[in-house]
């Protein structure tokens, strides 16, 4: 049995945020993760040398605990690429406008504007420390997004143009959304337009090297020595002395503390002992993974940015939910990537693999030009079929979850803490949201 202070499990942005922060504390710490590598959901690549991130990648204005983090660890961020046109896809037919909002007929922006409006109003009325416990929360918890939102929006179009974002933003359908769990997360972020706005929102600015360079040089600031990989995390043995963990080589680790730095969901796969209590325990049950793709197309030219175009778009009712200029930083590498998010990722993976790749070849083609027809690389990413994420980009609270289950999300159970971007007060669901959940259980370890 190997002793140390505090064990994390789990090698993301949270955790290691964590472990990086208690060994600048003089804690003793040891990391295990189930992954054969660091970083979570976020994980960068290449696709025939063009820098890509499979997973989560933006940060932008008001995250100010990543960008810190940033410079700490000797790494450099750029602006993503936003100007020119945008294209929007309502009902199989193209526009092309700028700005945030796309330009549609003036009844219909109208209800868009509302729409945001409306949102952005009600969330303001939520604590980032416990939006559960406002006046209101059973009953905005009790419908979902959809249901609650056509008071003020009964254009299908101007749903539809939501719908893109919501898709993109939660993995899920407007549908499936609890309306509760939507204005936290609108309150964590500051306002609906910081989710989904470029220039001066939360897909400002992209890593160099990629998002995951960030778990990469804090493992490697801890050391090999306190990094674990492979080792899948079964069960957590808990009392008043601290924890015993297992791992699934059969490996005991024995430490005063725990962080616990999984997705929700999967949290659930361990085994507790004794067991947790209940609230804890079904907030694990109950949530679930949303559901996303990433595909990324690799060009000879950025065609679309010759065109006049900006590498974003959006589709209302179509398979792939938006798209953005994935080039790198001096533009040396054209590619695009689409997401698919909610209903159509879910399924995504019982398609043919080549009926998948013309799907969104067809899909940019309509958006930019014929020249999308003819990439020299394709790539996806399924985050579905990911085994220690389960979806993505976030975990999932259905209707009356959040409300009767939320006040088990970040307190801690004896000996175990709890991190992961879903807890995080501020900016829950982005790589800030990881951080600052970090640097949070560190707190509590430290001061325990």
């Amino acid at each position: 049995m190997k002793d140390t202070d505090c064990l994390v499990v789990g090698a993301g942005v949270a955790g290691l945020t964590a472990a990086f922060e208690l060994k600048k504390r003089g804690v003793e710490v040891q990391v295990l993760e189930a992954r054969e590598r660091v970083g979570g959901r976020t994980w960068s690549g290449t696709l025939d040398g063009a820098e890509v991130d499979w997973g989560g990648e933006w940060i932008g204005h008001g995250q100010p605990r990543v960008y810190k983090l940033i410079k700490e660890l000797g790494l450099r961020t750029f602006t993503t690429y936003d100007r020119g046109e945008k294209v929007l896809e309502v009902r199989g037919r193209t526009s092309t406008y700028k700005g945030t909002i796309p330009w549609m007929a003036p009844w219909k922006l109208i209800q868009i504007q509302a729409g945001i409006w409306w949102l952005d109003s009600l969330a303001k009325g939520l604590s980032t420390e416990e939006p559960w416990a406002h006046a209101r929360a059973a009953g905005w918890d009790a419908t979902t997004l959809d249901a609650t939102r056509r008071a003020v929006m009964w254009s299908a179009d101007a749903r539809g143009v939501m719908d893109a974002a919501m898709r993109t933003i939660f993995g899920a359908e407007s549908g499936e959304l609890s309306l509760l769990h939507a204005l936290a997360y609108i309150r964590s972020a500051g306002s609906l337009n910081n989710l989904i706005a470029t220039e001066g929102g939360f897909q400002h600015d992209r890593i160099l090297g990629g998002a995951q360079s960030i778990s990469l040089a804090m493992a490697a600031s801890l050391g090999d020595e306190r990094v674990h990989l492979g080792r899948p995390v079964v069960q957590i043995t808990h009392n008043t002395a601290g924890v015993v963990v297992r791992d699934a080589r059969g490996e005991e680790w024995r430490a005063r503390r725990v962080v616990v730095a999984v997705p929700i969901a999967i949290g659930a796969r361990i085994v507790f002992e004794p067991a947790l209590p209940p609230l804890r325990a079904q907030l694990m049950e109950r949530s679930y993974m949303g559901a996303a793709v990433k595909c990324f197309v690799r060009y000879e030219k950025a065609f679309w940015r010759d065109r006049g175009f900006s590498g974003e778009a959006a589709s209302a009712d179509g398979i792939v939910s938006v798209t953005f200029d994935q080039c790198s930083d001096d533009g040396s590498t054209p590619c695009l990537l689409a997401f698919i998010g909610g209903r159509s990722a879910r399924t995504w993976h019982q398609r043919d693999p080549e009926a998948r790749k013309q799907l969104v070849l067809d899909r940019l083609a309509a958006y930019f030009g014929p020249e999308a027809r003819a990439p020299i690389a394709y790539a996806e990413v399924d985050w579905c079929t990911e085994r220690w994420s389960g979806g993505g980009p976030i975990a999932l609270f259905p209707t009356g979850t959040l409300s009767t289950h939320g006040s088990a999300m970040r307190t801690p159970i004896g000996s175990i803490h709890w991190a992961g971007t879903e807890t995080a007060r501020e900016c829950m669901g982005f790589i800030e949201g990881a951080v600052e959940s970090g640097l949070r259980v560190a707190d509590e370890v430290a001061q325990g």
